[in-house]
């Protein structure tokens, strides 16, 4: 009986090459590459929800949020254990928490892979949407041998990629591979475990990313993992799944801008939007433009044994003041499997570690309290956000929200007032309240999409550093 080790990020894969094609910026520069980002429920997406209301909106979010949280907190878990007893082996399916929500992520790629005979004009490769994920290091796609007596595909109606009838794929070999260790050997072929699932790690000579204008741009030696067994992983609940797999920017070795160095210099890029009809791009290398006002930067935190992007937190402004938060509420603990905060675009809202939410929360009582005419309300029933505002009569002056200001190590990250707070309906009737956009976590803090809005991040995997500033993300970012 096949033994999956202890590691949750990770399914069974044999190491593959592949040759892959993404969605490039035809004026792309030298050494660098530019994929479109699809937030997952745009109408550019395979998984478009419909003409939904912006509170349907706003609870997907939190829904999808909340699954994020629940994910990362088992990832840091089952990290802990393996830190502390390397040698107990644990089944990422006994500890799985079950999400309405898959948490990988809420933006999708596009990615060609393999090659194939094909009339013109047929294009000679497999076409597959991808979640991105700052919380996993490895590119892996559903893969045929999920079909065969004793496997399981999860539920997608876009046919697993055909892996044995693409010219340009090869399995790695035990043992002739940088990325297959001698422990993850089964028969003659390496294998890791990436994501809960069975499956081979390959190896394309082509992967394909498909242009904005003109032709795909070809990136060849791409290392990437073929799942063939995810029962119970429940990758995709819904009739009209179209998602294949993931795009992992983590900073292990077999990550996308990491095995591909030579594309991306060891850097990525993103400048999100709360638009979720707005097309916004996943920018790597020279492809990355540099903001005229300058970078703000501050030092990534990285554990080994944990594949996420931490920062050193030491503090929280609001309205210029700095609340009365003890630092060690925000130190990261653990070697990473406690505490601390998470960079991570898979979670919309951010949430913040409970004693720093009270505190926000307690604040901001006591700033709107210069509006008279301002009364706590109960939030809307779902999503629950827990503090709201709404208005006894129309107010006579405009209400002035305030400015979060997060204060990292050697860098200040400013969240403006529309990425901080929202209006919702709260009733049948129609009446709105105004809400506090952020959740609390009794583990870490986690820095969610919705408030990186409108600033252009930079992932520097060679110097170990998160770089950013304040973009128009709608402006072609």
């Amino acid at each position: 009986m096949r033994q999956i080790m202890a590691a949750f990020h990770h399914v069974l894969c044999f190491l593959s090459l592949s040759f892959l094609l993404a969605c490039v910026n035809a004026a792309g520069k030298p050494n660098g590459l530019t994929m479109e980002l699809v937030h997952v429920d745009s109408p550019a997406s395979p998984l478009y929800p419909g003409n939904i209301s912006y509170e349907e909106e706003i609870q997907r979010l939190v829904h999808r949020s909340n699954a994020r949280a629940q994910y990362l907190r088992t990832l840091a878990s089952v990290s802990l254990n393996n830190h502390n007893n390397m040698s107990q082996t644990v089944n990422p399916l006994d500890i799985r928490p079950k999400l309405e929500f898959y948490p990988f992520g809420s933006y999708l790629v596009q990615a060609g892979i393999g090659t194939f005979d094909a009339p013109f004009p047929a294009r000679p490769f497999k076409t597959l949407y991808l979640y991105i994920d700052t919380g996993s290091s490895l590119l892996w796609v559903l893969c045929e041998d999920c079909k065969k007596p004793g496997n399981q595909c999860f539920q997608t109606r876009e046919p697993p990629f055909p892996n044995s009838q693409s010219k340009s794929y090869i399995p790695l070999c035990c043992n002739q591979h940088p990325f297959c260790k001698p422990n993850e050997c089964v028969g003659p072929y390496c294998s890791q475990h990436i994501e809960y699932a069975g499956g081979h790690i390959g190896h394309q000579s082509l992967l394909q990313l498909s242009q904005l204008i003109g032709q795909p741009q070809p990136v060849p030696g791409v290392v990437f993992g073929c799942a063939y067994d995810t029962r119970r992983m429940n990758f995709g609940r819904q009739e009209d799944f179209k998602v294949s797999g993931l795009l992992g920017l983590g900073y292990a070795p077999s990550s996308f801008p990491v095995q591909q160095n030579y594309l991306t210099g060891g850097v990525f890029s993103h400048c999100l939007t709360r638009r979720r009809d707005v097309q916004t791009f996943l920018r790597f290398g020279r492809d990355i433009p540099t903001p005229p006002g300058g970078l703000r930067v501050t030092r990534l935190v990285l554990f080994k044994e944990v594949p996420l992007y931490y920062l050193n937190l030491l503090g929280i402004s609001v309205h210029g003041q700095e609340l009365l938060i003890d630092p060690l509420v925000f130190a990261i603990r653990n070697q990473g499997t406690a505490g601390g905060c998470i960079m991570d675009n898979g979670s919309s809202f951010t949430f913040l570690i409970t004693p720093a939410f009270k505190a926000l929360v307690q604040f901001l009582e006591m700033y709107f309290m210069r509006y008279p005419r301002l009364f706590k309300s109960p939030g809307p029933r779902s999503p629950s956000f827990e503090l709201c505002y709404k208005w006894s009569t129309p107010p006579p002056v405009e209400v002035q929200l305030p400015t979060l200001t997060f204060h990292f190590e050697n860098a200040d990250l400013e969240v403006k007032p529309p990425e901080a707070f929202i209006t919702a309906k709260i009733d049948a009737q129609g009446n709105e309240a105004l809400c506090l956009a952020f959740l609390r976590d009794d583990e870490r803090t986690l820095f969610g999409s919705f408030q990186q809005s409108n600033y252009r991040f930079i992932y520097d995997l060679n110097r170990w550093q998160l770089k950013f500033a304040p973009e128009d993300c709608a402006k072609n970012s």
